[in-house]
């Protein structure tokens, strides 16, 4: 295990070496051809300029009639070669070619071929001038071929001056970065028999690398606490996808089974069978159903907009509450139920949107109401010691229900003409309030049945 160690220590610094070395070598390289190009261009540009003001003044001098004086002197001095045709036949060149009217075969169409031919090596200048045509061109003194060799002889002094830089810039360079890895290879070593939370050696570290240093001590840490929770956060989500399981299986159920139903009452009407000859009574029936069915679907979608629904904010637990009973006063003046709301506190800020919040005590006083016998009594109040909100009725008949299965999806004890119910009131709540980190109890005694939340989150009872 050490000789591995050792062999990964040597061919990380030989890495990192040649790595460097390459880098900063190429970069030189790179400046010194950028510049040498950069400058040829440059010269070339200038040349070129030069070149066609010159051309320029010998057709100007041309023009004036003043050759014999001026423009044979200026093209031999600088090596230009002049043609000018005038109405298409050759009127002057500085070469010597006869100009005889009569024996002159040299024609434009032949010199343009010949001028177009010149390569990079010349440098060109064509004018076209009624009755005018001129062509000027000269040797190019930094053509390719003569930018090649003078670009050979300064990238061999540039690539030998960047070889000695780069591997003396990263010799230095890699042997303080394999100390820096070294010292921290020791620190992860020392974690297989020391616990991340024990103080380590104080180590000789640059700035990046104790940033580095803490950052491994911080990763080990909470890995150390992520281990432990893993296997209960693993149990969570299996309950999780075993409660999305029961729920679809369930839906499926309570919508097949009224489908079921409707159908059976339309074939009924529709093949005119004598159980079915009361057709308004059996159409009323099928609305009915009808009416269930679509309760159900907007049970369904409230429960399932919860996986995805999450928002921030802050609602006054009482005003929600009063709100709510709004919604309910013709059916607690029908069963004659008093709402006492003595012992509920003033403002009760709790940290879940308005919206949820109005689902959570619409469900859990429907609940209440639905199981109250009538002219009965339902608290709803605030006990300061164990900072708990709480509703609680009594039972019109002695059910024992199963507290841990009253909050599972279409859970249901039975169903009234007031609240047709399909067990997902209580699923509703445990989803929001688990959502949102708060904390319940239900409490059920043989003629009394209590809702409690903790109002502080993640505070159990």
């Amino acid at each position: 295990m050490k000789e591995t160690s050792r062999r990964t220590k040597i061919n990380l610094f030989y890495r990192n070496w040649f790595t460097n070395f390459v880098s900063v070598g190429l970069t030189l390289l790179l400046f010194f051809l950028i510049t040498v190009l950069l400058l040829i261009t440059t010269i070339q540009k200038q040349q070129q300029k030069v070149f066609k003001k010159e051309a320029e003044q010998i057709f100007k001098i041309y023009q004036n009639k003043e050759i014999a004086n001026n423009i044979d002197s200026m093209s031999i001095k600088q090596d230009y070669v002049i043609f000018i045709f005038k109405n298409g036949k050759l009127d002057y060149s500085n070469l010597n070619i006869y100009k005889d009217t009569k024996d002159n075969s040299l024609t434009i169409s032949n010199y343009k071929d010949y001028f177009s031919s010149l390569n990079s090596d010349y440098l060109k200048y064509e004018k076209k001038q009624t009755p005018y045509h001129v062509f000027i061109s000269t040797t190019n003194d930094f053509s390719p071929r003569a930018i090649l060799a003078l670009s050979k002889e300064l990238l061999l002094y540039g690539l030998l001056l960047g070889i000695i830089v780069s591997c003396i810039l990263s010799l230095i360079y890699s042997r303080n970065l394999r100390k820096q890895f070294n010292e921290l290879n020791t620190l992860i070593d020392s974690y297989k028999t020391v616990s991340p939370g024990q103080p380590s050696k104080k180590r000789n570290l640059i700035s990046e690398f104790q940033v580095l240093e803490e950052n491994i001590s911080e990763m080990f840490r909470k890995l150390d606490e992520a281990s432990r929770n893993l296997e209960s956060q693993y149990q969570k989500e299996q309950k999780k996808q075993k409660d999305r399981i029961d729920f679809i299986r369930g839906s499926n159920h309570e919508l097949k089974t009224p489908i079921m139903s409707l159908r059976l009452i339309l074939e009924g009407m529709l093949h005119d069978l004598p159980e079915y000859a009361d057709k308004p009574h059996h159409m009323q029936v099928a609305i009915k159903k009808l009416d269930d069915m679509t309760s159900l679907v907007n049970e369904i979608m409230d429960a399932s907009r919860l996986e995805i629904e999450f928002t921030e904010g802050k609602t006054d637990l009482t005003e929600a509450v009063k709100n709510t009973l709004e919604w309910f006063e013709p059916i607690i003046l029908d069963q004659n139920i008093t709402m006492d709301l003595s012992k509920l506190n003033g403002e009760m800020t709790i940290n879940i949107p308005g919206k949820h919040l109005k689902k959570v005590c619409s469900n859990l006083i429907s609940n209440a109401l639905k199981y109250s016998p009538s002219d009965s009594t339902i608290e709803i109040g605030y006990r300061a010691s164990r900072n708990i909100f709480y509703i609680q009725n009594k039972m019109n008949s002695p059910i024992q229900l199963d507290v841990k299965e009253i909050v599972r999806p279409f859970h249901t004890q039975d169903s009234s003409e007031n609240f047709p119910s399909h067990g997902l009131g209580l699923f509703v709540v445990d989803n929001i309030l688990t959502k949102y980190d708060y904390r319940y109890q239900i409490v059920q005694n043989p003629d009394e049945f209590i809702f409690m939340i903790k109002l502080t989150p993640n505070n159990p009872f």
